[in-house]
């Protein structure tokens, strides 16, 4: 795809280039990216959705088990269409799909993931999907927007895993049964993830993940200190039980970068692609919105300062105008004078 930006939720966005033509933008809220490609999707064929799926395993009672000759896998999801995405019952691991599997899937699904694009005319590669696959790995990334695929632009929701208003493309994610799955929740400030540091350590991501495994309806109970919480997987929340309060929960892979200059290798390829289109940080005025330059007795940061500080996934940022303090906040978008209590909004674009 020759252009995306992401969606990161409370503003968490930030921004890359696939090619030297374009830029990927990732926030909690909206994304993009674009590469050389053109249509970005490489001319593999995909996994047919005839290809011996086992009927009866899709109605929840094939008698043969593993010793089915048929595919056990989600048809929908073949389909790219499964609208329980991560909670569905069935099998959406086309690595460990049963006897069926045929050889031609293992041919367009090399490496430990495989992100495709469905046009109506079969599963297409996307391409740089390492790129896509590093943004999907952030728990505050919501989605992400392509740019210049053969259908324009495509709005790729990666908590229902699907395209925003064009049912007629479908998205998916094939993963390798060894993937690694991190479980996180929403915090004050930022997500946290399971048996981190501090108390999320109550409890592991690879516990919360065979219990997930084992029940995607179900649910997981932990106690932090004295407080008794309630993980529920079908609803993605973790519950209070004293109080009521909820809180987000996201499952996101780890990340594994690609063989060819490893992580490094990718973060200094998107930091060479950022520069043409590296996002700007505005404050409005009294008529229009104004840029944060950065000058010798004046502001004490430019534009590139706070985006730099922004990737850093802080909650605020603090800096000086003419010897008054300010506080930007990132989750509000406004700024803050700190003499005389004056605020106003802020933005990156």
């Amino acid at each position: 795809m020759n252009m995306a930006s992401n969606c990161q939720e409370d503003s968490d966005e930030g921004s890359y280039q696939l090619s030297n033509e374009s830029s990927l933008e990732f926030s909690d809220t909206d994304s993009e990216a674009e590469n050389d490609s053109g249509s970005g999707v490489e001319d593999d064929g995909g996994i047919s959705i005839e290809q011996n799926v086992c009927t009866y395993y899709n109605r929840g009672k094939c008698r043969y088990g593993d010793e089915c000759k048929n595919v056990h896998i989600c048809k929908d999801f073949l389909k790219g269409s499964c609208k329980f995405g991560a909670g569905c019952r069935l099998n959406h691991n086309s690595r460990s799909s049963g006897r069926g599997r045929s050889s031609s899937e293992d041919e367009i699904f090399e490496g430990p993931y495989r992100w495709q694009m469905n046009f109506q005319k079969g599963w297409k590669n996307i391409c740089n999907d390492h790129i896509l696959e590093a943004q999907y790995s952030l728990p505050n990334t919501k989605g992400i927007k392509l740019y210049n695929t053969q259908a324009g632009a495509v709005s790729i929701d990666f908590t229902k895993m699907r395209v925003l208003q064009k049912t007629n493309i479908k998205v998916r994610r094939l993963s390798a049964g060894d993937t690694e799955w991190l479980w996180y929740y929403r915090g004050d400030h930022c997500w946290c993830r399971y048996g981190g540091q501090g108390k999320a350590s109550a409890v592991q991501s690879s516990q919360l993940e065979t219990a997930y495994q084992n029940d995607r309806h179900g649910s997981f109970k932990i106690a932090i200190d004295s407080t008794q919480y309630e993980i529920s997987f079908k609803e993605m929340c973790q519950r209070n039980l004293s109080t009521g309060n909820k809180r987000r929960v996201r499952r996101r892979p780890k990340y594994e970068p690609p063989q060819n200059g490893g992580l490094l290798g990718i973060t200094s390829q998107i930091r060479t692609l950022l520069s043409p289109s590296t996002p700007k940080w505005q404050f409005e005025g009294s008529n229009r919105w104004y840029t944060f330059k950065k000058k010798q007795g004046g502001c004490s940061v430019s534009s590139a300062d706070i985006e730099n500080c922004y990737q850093q996934n802080p909650t605020t940022m603090s800096f000086t105008v003419n010897g008054d303090g300010y506080v930007l906040d990132f989750a509000k978008l406004s700024q803050v004078n700190l003499r005389t209590k004056a605020e106003r909004k802020v933005r990156r674009v």
